[in-house]
């Protein structure tokens, strides 16, 4: 399993978008895989098949700044960009479709999932970057949750390999009342 934290400096971010339709594009930020330090522009490898887990964390460990990786972004595999039909095409896609889960935790959160589950869909046409590529996300509220820690999985195709160039959509709420999104674009590279 390759398990990817990345570490989000709150302090640095700008407003956020109130909705997963009005997210604000941000830079890449460093992250931990499997507890050990990486750049932000490092490729994660992973072989054929391989569960990836992506949480999110306050570089800054600030207790009243909570943090919620809510959506998956399949840009390009292999340079091309992708479809959603390819998405929905088990022989096709990179990856299989997201589940959006947590861990047990230390202390009470103050952001959570809602109860429902997406399709694929497309990147609403108003982002920035990446407009109408493929997108699937999760609902988040900001209330006084149980301990909790957010993560997203996912696992890496079995049939084919190659980079793809991905993006992480994530909420951030430092009130406990609403949430404010935003999106990066990371990198795997699929193993042969």
């Amino acid at each position: 399993m390759a398990k990817i934290v990345f570490l989000i400096d709150s302090t640095a971010l700008p407003k956020g978008g109130n909705s997963v339709s009005t997210a604000v594009a941000v830079k890449h930020p460093p992250f931990l895989l499997n507890g050990k330090p990486e750049d932000s522009e490092y490729k994660v490898p992973v072989a054929r098949g391989e569960n990836i887990r992506i949480y999110t964390d306050e570089q800054n460990h600030l207790t009243s700044v909570k943090l919620a990786p809510n959506g998956i972004i399949a840009h390009s595999f292999q340079g091309d960009l992708l479809t959603v039909a390819e998405m929905k095409d088990a022989s096709k896609r990179p990856i299989d479709v997201p589940n959006f889960d947590m861990d047990p935790g230390p202390v009470p959160d103050f952001i959570a999932y809602s109860d429902n589950d997406t399709p694929w869909t497309q990147t609403p046409p108003s982002w920035s970057n990446w407009a109408n590529n493929p997108l699937i996300d999760q609902e988040l509220t900001a209330s006084m949750t149980r301990s909790y820690i957010p993560y997203v999985t996912f696992n890496a195709s079995t049939i084919v390999s190659g980079e793809l160039q991905y993006g992480v959509v994530f909420g951030l709420t430092r009130d406990g009342a609403t949430v404010e999104y935003f999106y990066f674009d990371p990198s795997i590279v699929i193993g042969p």
